[in-house]
This record gives C-alpha cells, structure tokens and sequence, in this order.
C-alpha cells in the first residue's frame, strides 16, 4: 500500500501489483505490473476500525474457517494478547479445553444460517486469555459480509464482577433464609413474636428474590449497580431486624418490660420503603409522607417497623389491576390524640360485608396467593399492647385509609 499526490494536491491511495521478467542469464529485461486506486476501500477499513475500537465490548473479528481476522483494543486487555499475535490464528485459542472441541461445529452451524443473536443462551460461557485464566462471558455474534466472504463479528463482555455479585446475593440470601428459620424455630413459645419474626421477615425475603429477577434482566452494568445496591439495602435492614429480634426476645426473656424509644417516623418510613423496593420497582408505586405535623413517637421500635411494613406492604399487596398505587402516609395530632394515617387507592373492602372481621386472625377478603390474615391481626395487636387502637374506612375500588391512634 503506498500513498501518492495528485497534481491538484489530492492524496490517493494505490496498490501496486508488479511481476519481474528476466532473461536466461537472470537479467532484468521487463517489469510488468498495475497500479489499482483503493482510496475507497483505505477510508472504509480505517472508518470500520473506528467502529471497532470505539466498542464498549472486546471485538472478535473471525472469517469461516474460524481464523481471527482483528480484534480491537478491548479484546487485547481482556484476552491478554496483542493484535498481532491473534491475527490468523484459530479462534480456539481463546476458547478452554473443555469446551473447544464442540466449537467448530457450532461455528459451522451458525455460518450456515448467519443471523445477529446472543451465543450459548441459557448457559454459562467462558473464555480463557493469555495466563490461562478462565473469564465468565457473555457473547453477541454479528454476521459481516465482506468481499472476501461473511465473517462474524463477536461482541464479548467480561461478566466476573457480575457473577461475584450475584454469587455475594444468592449467599446472603441462603444465609439469611436459614437464620430466619432457626431463628422462628428457637423462639415458638414468644408468640407474639414468633409472628412477627415469620410474617415480617416474609416481605424483605419476597423483595429480595423480586430484586433477584430485575437483576438478571437487567441490560447494563448501571442497572445491575443500582439494584445491587437495593440488594444491599435490604439485606442490611434485615440483618438490623434479626439482630434488633434477637436482643428484644433476650429482653423478654429476662424481664417482661416494653422498651420505648423516640422514633423518627420519616426514617422507619425510609426503611419500609427501602425493604419493598422489589414491589415498588415492580408496581410503580408513588409513595408520599407528611410527618411534620409529628415527626416524633415514644414508641416500641419493633412494633412500630411492624406496622408500617404491614400496612405499606398491603397497599402494595392489594393494589388495583386499574391503575398505579399511590400510598399516602401522615402524622399529626388531633383533639390531644397522636395518629397515623395510611391511605392507599388500591382494591378497597367492602366493610358492610367484612368490617366485624376486618381485624380478625386469619380472616382474608380478597384472593391474593399471600393472603395469611395474619397481618392486621398483629398491627391491632400491637398497637393495643401500647394502650392505642386502629379503625378503618374503605370503598370498593377507591381504597382504603387506616386510622392509628396512639393514644
């Protein structure tokens, strides 16, 4: 390839073909050769390279007969090799032992009906570089016809950051899986407690396996940070709720006194919202708080974490199929009486028809697969434990508020 200019400055580029003729002395007598423009075909490659190295992804470029025809700049620091060194050899090098013997035949399945998919959907892919460590991937192959024939583009990503977290999730989850069990197992003869443990641990496991399912679906590594660090968040908050159990069945045990302590409501309501982010995500609910009317209550914390999660997480649960949740949550003081507000627009109850059982154990009014009936027989529980009480109003298909007084 060679560069020349034009007596009007343009600068083209050339290839020149040449064949040397001689006589039979060996001597030179006559070059014949062409001279072809490919200018064109120089600015195509150089913008196709721009492409490439532009990639987020590592870029393997192979030809049938599965040599590599380029890589970009990504591939050589995830594979650990130069472009030079990759070029023509087969493509197996960066494929492990294991799995490289089936490959050609893959590669001729997929050149035989070339079309843009994700390779080795549903199973776990691996790559080997240069050290011969083996790299989780995931794999988009492109076909790319060319002059010299079709050749497949691969888009290749390094997914080990993301298998470490998910391993890091599937472990905390187990673990804390088995510590609720153990913990419910330990403590069956405290049982107000005992509910509370099984039905509030319930919902953050819930959410925790929603999470689960956004992640996996999710399409880039902003989204799988962002709901790692909702992962996070739930997992902490329930880690905090064990071990805030733990301490509080040890307290009953040695002694039979309420522990009260001024609670922030906006910061319990913060903590609901963060254990549901699942459903949150899931429904699109919009959740609004006004506390400056109260920002402030004695209060048994548990208890009161209690009854937020259980209310919060039935305007969730009991949602309209007809339009996105809105739950409105206040505090004031009225007449000397301290109260809590939960209005949500959700399903409604038909009062006339369940109100003498609203409160009732295990009394159900709508079918929901998670129905237990446990839950607002433990907030009226509760909230009487501390000399208060709990009404309702509600409308078939407008909703329902629930009214706590505190005193």
């Amino acid at each position: 390839m060679h560069r020349i200019k034009l007596r009007d400055g343009t600068v083209k580029n050339i290839q020149l073909l040449a064949e040397i003729m001689t006589n039979d002395a060996g001597e030179v007598i006559e070059l014949v050769g062409t001279c072809q423009d490919v200018t064109e075909q120089r600015l195509e490659e150089i913008k196709f390279r721009g492409l490439l190295e532009s990639a987020p992804d590592a870029m393997v470029i192979v030809n049938e007969a599965g040599k590599i025809n380029m890589i970009n700049k990504q591939a050589e620091k995830l594979f650990g090799y130069s472009a030079k060194e990759l070029k023509g050899k087969s493509v197996e090098i960066l494929i492990p032992e294991a799995y490289s013997a089936k490959h050609p035949g893959h590669r001729a399945g997929f050149f035989a009906n070339p079309k843009t998919r994700h390779m080795g959907e549903g199973r776990e892919l691996f790559a080997i570089n240069k050290k011969g460590k083996l790299i989780p991937i995931q794999i988009s192959l492109s076909p790319l016809k060319t002059k010299e024939g079709v050749l497949v583009s691969a888009a290749i990503r390094d997914i080990t950051s993301q298998k470490i977290a998910e391993g890091k999730i599937l472990k905390a989850k187990e673990e804390l899986e088995v510590f609720a069990k153990k913990l419910v197992a330990q403590n069956t003869k405290l049982a107000d407690f005992t509910q509370i443990t099984s039905h509030n641990l319930r919902a953050p496991v819930s959410n925790l396996n929603s999470l689960l399912g956004f992640y996996k679906l999710a399409q880039s590594e902003e989204e799988r940070e962002d709901l790692f660090q909702k992962f996070e968040s739930v997992i902490d908050h329930l880690t905090l709720t064990l071990n805030t159990l733990v301490e509080a069945l040890n307290i009953r045990k040695n002694n039979n006194e309420d522990r009260l302590e001024e609670i922030e409501f906006n910061s319990v309501m913060v903590k609901t919202q963060e254990i549901l982010a699942g459903e949150i995500m899931g429904t699109g609910a919009v959740i609004k708080s006004d506390f400056s009317k109260l920002p402030y209550i004695a209060y048994n914390k548990i208890y009161l974490e209690s009854i937020f999660l259980n209310l919060v997480g039935n305007a969730l649960k009991y949602r309209s199929a007809d339009r996105v949740p809105e739950i409105y949550v206040s505090s004031g003081i009225e007449n000397g009486k301290k109260f809590l507000k939960v209005t949500d627009n959700g399903q409604g109850i038909n009062l006339k028809r369940h109100g003498h059982k609203l409160f009732g154990l295990n009394k159900v009014f709508h079918r929901h697969p998670d129905a237990r009936g446990i839950g607002l027989f433990m907030t009226k529980t509760q909230i009487e434990a501390h000399g208060g009480s709990i009404s309702a109003e509600s409308e078939v298909n407008v909703g329902t508020t629930f009214n706590i007084n505190f005193n």
